[in-house]
């Protein structure tokens, strides 16, 4: 292995592995000794491109697309993200029909063939079922490329999916996938699979795949509370602002403190759906006490993010005064 100079770093993993290797001054001309697989990567510079209409779910920053992955053997490898509820559920009802996928041109192999398979709901170290396998790219320039699916999925009834993109290797010195410069989201932004699936972090590579979900949809709800008033206990608000029927809302108001803290008084509800412009008005109902409280007030709905208000007030008895 020589040691030449340069500002190029390459981190080599054979199996359970680490190994340096020392580029040249030219990205174009990266060489590996690796003859078994394994996970490498590579520094490099890309960028995303510009904005679009549709939503991307991702984990990956497109100002840091700094890595560029591959494996020590002639190969098809697949890079993968795994999206849960947490990122699935705003999109209920939207539409996967893209995916974003980023790729490396400069390093040993200009030209590549990669498959989007889209996998259903597995568990925390493996995927699911195959959902869609029919998508075939080819690539011949570096950067974040969208690469319509041939079979859109409706989301909505699916716990998680992994997006994968399976790369055509052709070289055992090439590096294909960009990564970003991490840290990697655990369980979500950095699986690999080589013959077997695991989170490319126990390689000390802690990145994010370029990798993400393109969805089209309705839009979504936006919740506001506001007209939080007295006197007889504590109402307000709760407003859908969006472009979207606001599903499944959920909203609390809390008050605390007043005289040696006796106060604590909570109250919640919900809703299956507010409409565009419709309002919701919790109300705690009346409640006794006496001194300076404290007002929590929260709402949230599937298919908008979580809102919340703080505000002060003077309790009387029943009576509930100054709210600000």
């Amino acid at each position: 292995m020589n040691h030449q100079e340069t500002n190029i770093n390459k981190a080599g993993i054979i199996l359970l592995l680490a190994v340096v290797v020392i580029a040249s001054s030219s990205l174009t001309t990266a060489v590996s000794v690796q003859a078994q697989p394994g996970f490498n990567s590579v520094k490099t510079s890309a960028s995303c491109p510009a904005g679009r209409p549709e939503e991307e779910i991702k984990y990956y920053d497109p100002e840091s697309l700094l890595n560029v992955i591959g494996v020590g053997a002639v190969m098809k490898w697949q890079s993968a993200i795994r999206l849960t509820q947490e990122e699935l559920s705003p999109y209920t009802g939207w539409t996967l029909t893209k995916v974003n996928a980023g790729y490396s041109a400069d390093n040993g192999q200009d030209q590549c063939d990669a498959t989007v398979i889209i996998y259903g709901e597995g568990d925390e170290t493996h995927p699911g079922a195959v959902l869609q396998n029919d998508t075939t790219y080819h690539f011949d320039s570096s950067g974040v490329t969208t690469i319509p699916l041939v079979t859109p999925l409706v989301l909505g009834s699916y716990n998680e999916l992994w997006i994968s993109i399976e790369w055509y290797q052709t070289d055992v010195s090439v590096y294909l996938a960009l990564m970003d410069a991490g840290p990697a989201v655990d369980g979500k932004g950095d699986w690999g699979f080589d013959g077997n699936w695991s989170e490319l972090q126990i390689y000390d590579l802690d990145y994010n795949w370029a990798i993400g979900a393109i969805v089209e949809g309705e839009g979504n709800a936006q919740l506001t509370i506001g007209n939080v008033v007295g006197p007889k206990g504590i109402s307000a608000d709760i407003k859908n602002v969006g472009v979207s029927p606001a599903h499944n809302l959920v909203w609390s108001i809390t008050a605390t403190g007043g005289l040696l803290k006796h106060v604590n008084k909570t109250a919640s509800g919900t809703s299956t759906e507010l409409a565009v412009n419709g309002t919701q008005t919790g109300s705690t109902g009346m409640f006794l006490g006496l001194g300076k409280i404290y007002i929590a007030i929260t709402a949230s709905a599937d298919n908008a993010e979580k809102v919340t208000a703080a505000k002060t007030a003077f309790l009387l008895g029943p009576f509930v005064f100054k709210i600000q």
